[in-house]
């Protein structure tokens, strides 16, 4: 009995070291990571963007919907200048301000009156009303789409990228707000990478303006005058622009080095 399981364990003995061999690895891969972890715990930083508000539909998009196992029903229709869609069995819905999300629920709602558990698919194939500005000192400023998600150097990236004056520090952002006014913050484009991390501000919305301040303001007072009047088509406020106290700082010159020039 015992010659025999001595001759098995022969036989099979380049299995077991084969096999302790692999778990010898594994334990070990494992012990290094985890020192590795303990030793650059401190360093360890987060390029992860902060969650983005959903991304509302406006008149002018055109979305297309599918009806799983519904082929007839599948088509591609457009927000009209009221914010309706018209969709087969679930009839007119005002699809201007809700998300894609919060539409197909509502299509899939509606169509649970006449299908059996419908599985409906929606995606924007064509935005219209989500609308940037770049402005300032970038090789072709102008009036763009606006993306989902979108950031900051993606937009001076769609104006042509910053000319030979332009600032990257010093990159101002002009926000409507909902109490009827508008806010300037700074953002430093330039550093944006040094420390891998992302500000929530980097991300546009719908009617930002992005203004890329030169290198050199000869006067100030001039420079503020001249800035209002470029943004002020494209901001439509009535109470004023509030001027955050990093962009102050950064217009009169006395802003400190920091890697993001960003409101709190």
């Amino acid at each position: 009995m015992n010659n025999s399981m001595g001759i098995g364990i022969m036989r099979n003995l380049p299995i077991i070291l084969f096999s302790l061999f692999i778990l010898m690895c594994s334990c070990t891969a494992r012990e290094i990571i985890m020192e590795n972890s303990e030793q650059e715990g401190s360093h360890v930083i987060s390029t992860k963007p902060p969650p983005q508000s959903p991304f509302n539909l406006g008149s002018g998009d055109r979305i297309a919907i599918k009806v799983w196992r519904n082929d007839d029903l599948n088509r591609e229709v457009q927000i009209d200048p009221s914010g309706n869609i018209y969709f087969p069995l679930a009839g007119e819905i005002h699809a201007s301000g809700l998300t894609i999300s919060q539409l197909r629920e509502e299509i899939t709602k509606r169509l649970s009156k006449y299908l059996i558990n419908p599985y409906v698919d929606v995606n924007v194939s064509n935005l219209s009303s989500q609308k940037i500005h770049v402005l300032g000192e970038v090789r072709s400023p102008g009036t763009f789409t606006l993306e989902p998600d979108t950031m900051a150097w993606e937009a001076v990236s769609k104006a042509g990228g910053f000319t030979t004056d332009a600032n990257k520090k010093k990159v101002l952002l002009v926000r409507a707000n909902e109490n009827d006014q508008a806010t300037i913050k700074t953002l430093n484009i330039h550093d944006i990478f040094k420390h891998g991390t992302i500000s929530r501000d980097m991300y546009l919305k719908n009617d930002d303006v992005i203004y890329v301040m030169p290198t050199f303001i000869a006067n100030l007072a001039r420079f503020m005058t001249q800035l209002n009047s470029i943004i002020n088509p494209f901001v439509n406020v009535e109470r004023g622009i509030v001027l955050y106290p990093d962009a102050a700082d950064v217009l009169r010159g006395q802003e400190k080095e920091r890697d993001i020039l960003v409101a709190p």
